[in-house]
């Protein structure tokens, strides 16, 4: 390092700040000194560099799982704000397992990252999240809008976006609505998704049937299967919510495939509102939510924690939004065509 400030004329800290910490180099220099390093084939030791400075440049990021384009987005985000400021970013992955997130949190507190965001987390766990917390590492929950108010977090109210949804599609005369959800029994964002359409069927009269809520993974194939299953019940739906976009087209391209068109025959609805949502044909019905906005807020409030050594309690609720397009439609009181080829 010596040798390159020798070359670049800054001192061996200019040089050490230019990958730790780039933004607080004039660009001028932080650029020179990159053209030196490559010509002169040096690579920085970062391990080295957080351990002369006892200060970790790392920031562990859990997600549920890689299959949704939705976390995809997520980690871009995250980690174009966090190279902004010098930080690099450790993924990983539970697959809506608590064990399996209980280690990673384990291994990331190992390599004693600079912080942790974790995009919510299995139900059971809020104790074990409040005692990092508690102990001083700076943790920020995404995407959940959490009780406990000693723990930041960075979201959205999945119940109230749920029970929008569902009260939608009560509005459009719907009495038999099938509800296609991830993992409520392991993950508590998507239990208050399960809790929001119970209250909306309730608040309307409307009895709560468990056979017509199916629990799957986020992915097309699971909202194809499940929309079979629900479609050879005695009393099918006539509306369908998945609580996830995926989850909803896979449901579309099963109502295709039995000969059904959306929304005649059956209304649905989604919620994220991923990019392809107002591509599809018809286009998706669903919740926006706020992901990129979260992401970028999440990564902001987890730096104010770093720098206030974890003490800077955050915690941000942001608004979901219904868009309506044509994948649903008032159910006439009649008999649909999927009963009548009974």
């Amino acid at each position: 390092m010596k040798h390159i400030a020798e070359i670049a004329g800054v001192s061996a800290t200019t040089v050490s700040r230019a990958f730790h910490s780039p933004h607080t180099v004039r660009p001028e220099t932080y650029n020179r000194i990159l053209r030196i390093c490559k010509k002169n084939r040096y690579v920085y030791n970062a391990t080295a560099g957080d351990l002369s400075s006892k200060k970790s440049t790392v920031i562990g990021l859990i997600i549920p799982t890689a299959r949704n384009s939705i976390f995809g987005k997520t980690i871009m985000v995250i980690q174009e704000r966090a190279q902004e400021v010098g930080y690099s970013i450790m993924l990983g992955i539970t697959n809506y397992n608590k064990m399996i997130e209980q280690r990673i949190l384990q291994q990331f507190l190992e390599r004693q990252v600079a912080g942790l965001i974790l995009t919510g987390f299995c139900i059971g766990q809020e104790g074990y999240i409040k005692e990092l917390v508690e102990t001083g590492v700076p943790c920020v929950v995404r995407s959940e809008k959490l009780d406990n108010n000693d723990i930041s977090y960075v979201g959205f109210d999945n119940f109230k976006a749920a029970y929008s949804m569902t009260e939608y599609l009560i509005s459009l005369n719907h009495r038999r609505i099938g509800l296609i959800i991830g993992p409520f029994s392991k993950v508590g964002r998507v239990m208050s998704r399960l809790e929001g359409y119970r209250s909306a069927l309730e608040k309307h009269s409307i009895p709560y049937d468990p056979s017509l809520v199916i629990e799957r993974e986020p992915a097309l194939i699971e909202g194809k299967e499940a929309t079979g299953l629900l479609m050879t019940l005695d009393d099918p739906p006539t509306a369908l919510f998945a609580a996830s976009d995926w989850l909803a087209i896979g449901a579309m391209d099963a109502v295709k495939q039995m000969g059904l068109c959306v929304p005649k025959d059956i209304s649905v609805a989604g919620f994220d509102d991923i990019d392809v949502a107002a591509y599809i044909d018809p286009p998706l019905t669903t919740v926006r939510t706020p992901t990129h906005e979260i992401a970028e807020k999440s990564i902001e409030v987890l730096m104010e924690m770093i720098n206030n050594n974890g003490t800077a309690k955050r915690q941000y609720c942001f608004e979901t939004d219904l868009i309506i397009r044509k994948s649903c439609s008032e159910f006439k009181d009649k008999e649909p065509k999927h009963l009548k080829r009974r």
